[in-house]
């Protein structure tokens, strides 16, 4: 028996569209700013160590005005064209029939992600979802998946992300990961280059058992 983790955002759910969306409203209503590019957005939303804040709104730290606006308007806009990846329904199936216990962790609001899962269908597969409103420290940082850790029922533990962000939490929590190829970092850094990579949701089963 295993536990799986998922990310969101570009693993579990094609949210590309509706973030850029979203942000770029933040940009217009409050500073003012031209749009940014969906491709651009995704790229920096995935390295680790950026400040997003600064690069989204030309500010050091985010503003409670601008995270307040963001919030409100991705509440609704979430709902909009946001998708699960092809593969993923039948992946979740596959992983509940073996009696796997899931869950997800992801650096977005716990409130909205929530919403987007429940819109697709898929809330009800997972034991629990982690934003990271309910950590001190989102990942890269293992702060969220060391608490799934804690609560899990197996120990045999796996994280499965698009994100070098994902690879860095879960190495750092010393679980299993898998870099999940279809998100939005199409390929992983050289230094995690050892690191096992699939191209379809439902490869992750061929791997896990």
């Amino acid at each position: 028996m295993k536990t799986v983790i998922f990310d969101l955002d570009g693993t579990l759910v094609d949210t590309h569209a509706d973030i850029t969306t979203s942000i770029n409203h933040v940009r217009r209503k409050i500073y003012g700013l031209e749009p940014m590019g969906a491709e651009e957005i995704a790229r920096l939303m995935n390295i680790p160590g950026l400040n997003l804040a600064y690069e989204f709104y030309g500010v050091e730290v985010y503003e409670p005005q601008a995270e307040e606006l963001f919030e409100k308007h991705y509440s609704k806009q979430c709902l909009m064209s946001a998708k699960t990846f092809d593969g993923i329904i039948e992946l979740l199936e596959k992983l509940l029939e073996v009696k796997c216990e899931l869950f997800v962790a992801t650096n977005a609001p716990t409130v909205t992600s929530k919403l987007i899962l429940q819109n697709n269908g898929i809330d009800r597969y997972f034991k629990d979802i982690i934003g990271a409103d309910r950590v001190k420290n989102p990942k890269p940082h293992p702060e969220m998946i060391l608490n799934i850790c804690k609560s899990s029922i197996y120990d045999d533990i796996w994280m499965i992300g698009d994100s070098p962000k994902d690879i860095m939490a879960a190495k750092q929590a010393e679980i299993n990961v898998i870099f999940a190829s279809w998100g939005y970092s199409k390929i992983l850094p050289k230094e995690m280059s050892d690191i096992k990579s699939v191209s379809k949701p439902l490869d992750i089963a061929n791997i896990l058992f």
